[in-house]
């Protein structure tokens, strides 16, 4: 097998894009559960992650491709040795991809039995997933993938499963259902047998402990997904974008779905729908997202996540505790997508060549043939290993957290709060909170209970109190209803609040003079709701719109800085009375949101690298290069510009024209990046010359837009570095352009622009330069001749081309033209330009005119035709209503006529209503034998 090393690069970055979903189940996994189980939530992803690695190569990998025994599982490729491999680079490729897919479907199990498992029977049932349980299902399914002749029998039957919605998710949502129903729900999760059901002792929902993390989770798990779906190509194919569009789609019809069905049921947006939704969405697209269209993959994420919404419904009624949410999203959102391959699949993508209800019975019977092998292999293995060593922890371990009992850990901050809130419940001050003599938290603990021994006996002790208070790095304070701030407050109060003499102040009015007003306005309608009873504390906490707010402090000499903030808010009831007293933990949090922000630049630098990677491999090498060093040129030419002493409007006209070749010389070559921060420069310009008087300040935004612009040119030279180190000769770093006309890097360029803007614009035109002689262009006039072209195929595109419907409806072909030609005359070189578009609109010409001020409207409607195109290459005056990047600003015209002035050259101007437009440049160069052939056929493009 031979793949190419695009295709390799591509599943290696689809790989690691895969890896990163650990982190994003990580994340989800441990918000959603208590903090007093976080770390053995997270400690079980790390661990299932390098388990399923091991098993997968010691086992799985050759259960799932290696040479079938009858279609039931591989025999080959124990111990997977890519040394005696006969294709070793892609087999290494193909098994880190397909490893990261068995750590995935481990994962799902992680987060449904979150909370009660013990951490070495987690172990057990990771390693029966992914040597075993996992691999031999995939074969069924995906056995021809490595090697074509070891084919499953659900795939010989023509089962379908791109990605994996049943052989990933569902698999692992059918375990993870095994594994609850031997378990059992977690303490406290519903209401025991024969219990009365009270108030206190109905259902409840077990709040999550970091909804902000669980989000950004959930954002990395759709980033993955990218990777997930894209990379089950197995090559960068033309299909992987709208796999990728699909993949987003069905995500954001799912978190929809989930909405629109979970609002009116919660009368509020519920966050779990919110988050789950998107996940379902993702599931449900991961089994078809090759094989479906645009409209289709919105249908098939809204249904997702309505079924994750009635899924999770009908776990509450058998009362099975998954604490994530992951049997709706992975196993029934899974089932739907897989059906949904023969609902909406394309038959031909399929490729099966069965009719549409064989194919819906082969799907179906794909999924029962996953719930029989996976669920019942799962139920009773489990059930054996619990008969003989216990899956779940005891009881008491359960209620002190996992992180103690399983890791010998604990969120100590957590502990002591605790203790803070029962004291302030039932009055007893003989409770005392726990100490960890090695950790800043348990010396606090240990001064708080010394301090409390002395209060039991002395009123003396206050000051002590006092001073403990101070040792407290988080602002603790404590309001009543109407915001007043109790004496005793911890001294970090004063200092993040930068407040002084808290006593008795209005929290509201401390908070008005740091927060955005609409901020403001929410917390003051959450702080009435804290004291209302009838409303749970979870659910409230879930909206704190203090969870991580920016503050705006005035610094004192006329600055203003930003600080981030956290508050979270604990209520001090009195026995079963509403909550009279409040207390307030705020803790600064702006080092870290920096940190985050800085990740997030990084993340967002990496991303718009490599999709000048992806444009620039698809970039003729000569043209590039050509591009780099014109666009280089351009920007030294700005750089000496803003340091002359021209007047300014003079500099900012140069300018003007030196962003714009460059901006056009990007769209040439469909550097969309770099054309479109060219054009925001040229906005910014557009908007200066509106300026009456201009002064040197004015030009510090500009500066800045052209440094960024000067960093991209950077960045394609950079990339096209790293490409040749990558791939020897991928770019001929020659500067020197081919003789021959079909080579040369002008002929290229123009036929590229016409196919982009073709492209862009919808119009089918072609270029013919079968009389267009480049070796006849001075070497020294080759840059500017490829200027003017330039501007006039953008200034067709923008002004002269009818569309298809248009044209044949005037009785021309559906298809423009542009023909150039040329010939050398007596000592000048003419270059003839015509397309046969709708021609000189002079009637839009004229009142251009007038309405730019040019000409009074008595003048211009006065004027003939011959007079009026004299005014054709005024700048600024356009006869388009389109002022997007292919044209309408006014400048082309204008800016050909400028370089014309500066070689010495003329320009003559035809054109005929609705047949034709010409422009007939002439250049001045010394007469020569060219030496030219007679060419063919005329080169065509569409």
């Amino acid at each position: 097998m031979t793949t190419e090393m695009i295709d390799i690069l591509w599943v290696l970055f689809a790989s690691l894009l895969v890896f990163i979903m650990q982190a994003g189940f990580a994340m989800v996994e441990s918000g959603m559960t208590r903090s007093k189980n976080s770390i053995n939530v997270a400690i079980k992803n790390l661990t299932d992650l390098g388990v399923s690695f091991l098993a997968f190569w010691l086992f799985g990998f050759a259960l799932l491709f290696g040479a079938s025994e009858n279609g039931f599982a591989g025999s080959t490729g124990y111990f997977l040795n890519l040394s005696i491999q006969e294709n070793p680079v892609w087999t290494g490729v193909f098994f880190l991809f397909q490893s990261m897919f068995c750590s995935t479907a481990a994962t799902i199990v992680s987060g449904a039995v979150a909370e009660r498992m013990k951490y070495a029977s987690y172990i057990i049932s990771t390693i029966l997933l992914a040597a075993l349980i996992y691999p031999i299902f995939g074969h069924w399914s995906w056995g021809s993938l490595w090697q074509g002749n070891s084919q499953g029998w659900l795939e010989a039957m023509g089962f379908v499963d791109f990605a994996g919605s049943t052989v990933v998710h569902s698999v692992g949502g059918w375990i993870a259902l095994a594994a609850l129903l031997i378990l059992g729900p977690r303490k406290g999760r519903f209401s025991e047998p024969g219990e009365m059901v009270t108030k206190k002792s109905a259902d409840q929902n077990i709040p999550a402990s970091n909804i902000p993390m669980v989000v950004l989770g959930v954002i990395l798990l759709w980033f993955g997904w990218f990777g997930f779906n894209g990379g089950s190509t197995l090559a960068l194919t033309e299909n992987v974008p709208s796999i990728l569009v699909n993949t987003a789609l069905s995500a954001s019809a799912g978190m929809v779905g989930a909405l629109l069905l979970g609002w009116p049921f919660f009368r509020r947006p519920d966050v779990n729908l919110v988050l789950n939704g998107a996940l379902a969405g993702l599931v449900a697209i991961t089994a078809n997202a090759h094989a479906v269209g645009e409209l289709q993959a919105v249908v098939i994420g809204l249904i997702g996540g309505a079924i994750m919404f009635g899924s999770s419904r009908l776990l509450e009624f058998y009362r099975i505790d998954d604490a994530v949410g992951a049997i709706p999203v992975h196993l029934f959102a899974g089932i739907w997508g897989t059906l949904a391959v023969a609902l909406f699949g394309d038959p031909e993508i399929l490729g099966t060549g069965l009719p549409f209800w064989e194919q819906l019975l082969v799907q179906a019977l794909g999924i029962g043939a996953s719930a029989a092998w996976s669920f019942v292999t799962a139920v009773v293995l489990l059930w054996i290993i619990n008969r003989i060593w216990p899956l779940r922890v005891p009881a008491e371990h359960e209620q002190a957290g996992l992180n103690i009992s399983e890791h010998g850990a604990s969120t100590e901050i957590h502990d002591f709060f605790r203790v803070l809130e029962n004291q302030a419940i039932t009055g007893d001050m003989s409770l005392r909170a726990p100490v960890e003599p090695f950790t800043e938290v348990g010396q606090i603990a240990h001064r708080y209970n010394s301090v409390l021994d002395k209060l039991e006996n002395s009123t003396m002790a206050r000051d002590e109190f006092i001073q403990f208070l101070s040792n407290i790095n988080d602002g603790i304070l404590v309001v009543d209803r109407e915001g007043r701030i109790a004496p005793y407050y911890s001294l970090a109060a004063e200092k993040i609040l930068k407040t002084y003499r808290l006593e008795g102040r209005n929290i509201e009015d401390i908070f008005s003079q740091i927060l955005p007003k609409d901020v403001m306005k929410q917390f003051s309608d959450f702080f009435e709701l804290l004291f209302q009873d009838h409303i749970d504390i979870a659910t409230l906490m879930k909206m704190n719109p203090m969870s991580k707010v920016e503050t705006f402090f005035d610094n004192g000499n006329g600055s203003i800085v930003s600080k981030f903030l956290t508050v979270s808010f604990i209520h001090l009831r009195q026995h079963d009375q509403d909550p009279q007293r409040i207390m307030l933990v705020i803790s600064d949090t702006t080092e870290e949101e920096e940190l985050s922000r800085a990740m997030q630049a990084s993340r967002k630098e990496y991303e718009s690298n490599m999709e000048l990677f992806y444009k620039l491999i698809h970039v003729d090498p000569d043209i590039l290069m050509e591009f780099i060093n014109s666009s280089e040129e351009h920007l030294l030419s700005i750089n000496d510009i803003l340091k002359n002493d021209q007047p300014l409007d003079t500099r900012l006209h140069k300018i003007f024209n030196l962003t714009h070749s460059i901006k056009g010389d990007a769209q040439t070559i469909g550097l969309d990046i770099v054309a479109d921060e060219a054009h925001r420069l040229e906005d910014a310009m557009t908007e200066m010359k509106k300026v009456a008087r201009l002064k040197n300040s004015d030009f510090l935004e500009l500066a800045v837009g052209i440094s960024r612009l000067k960093k991209l040119i950077v960045q394609c030279r950079e990339l096209v570095r790293r490409l040749q180190n990558f791939q020897t000769g991928y770019l001929r770093l020659n500067e020197s352009a081919p003789n021959n006309q079909t080579e040369h890097w002008l002929g290229k360029k123009l036929y590229a622009l016409v196919h982009h803007l073709s492209s862009d614009s919808g119009l089918d035109v072609n270029l013919n330069t079968a009389d267009f002689h480049i070796e006849d262009i001075p070497e020294d006039m080759e840059t500017h001749v490829k200027d003017i072209l330039i501007q006039l195929i953008r200034n067709s595109f923008a002004h002269g081309f009818e569309s298809a419907d248009d044209r044949r409806n005037q009785g021309k072909p559906g298809t423009g033209s542009i023909n150039m030609f040329s010939s050398l005359q007596d000592g000048e070189l003419q270059i003839g330009y015509r397309d046969d578009g709708r021609g000189i609109d002079f009637s839009a010409l004229s009142e251009a005119l007038w309405k730019n001020g040019i000409l009074s409207r008595k003048k211009a409607d006065s004027m003939d035709q011959r007079e009026l195109v004299n005014y054709l290459f005024t700048p600024g005056v356009s006869t388009s209503t389109d002022s997007s990047q292919t044209g309408g600003r006014g400048v082309g015209l204008s800016r050909v006529q400028e370089i014309l002035k500066g070689i010495r050259g003329r320009l003559r101007v035809k054109s005929r209503k609705s047949e034709f437009c010409e422009f007939i440049i002439r250049l001045p160069v010394s007469t020569r034998d060219s030496g030219r052939e007679t060419t063919g056929q005329p080169q065509l493009i569409r």
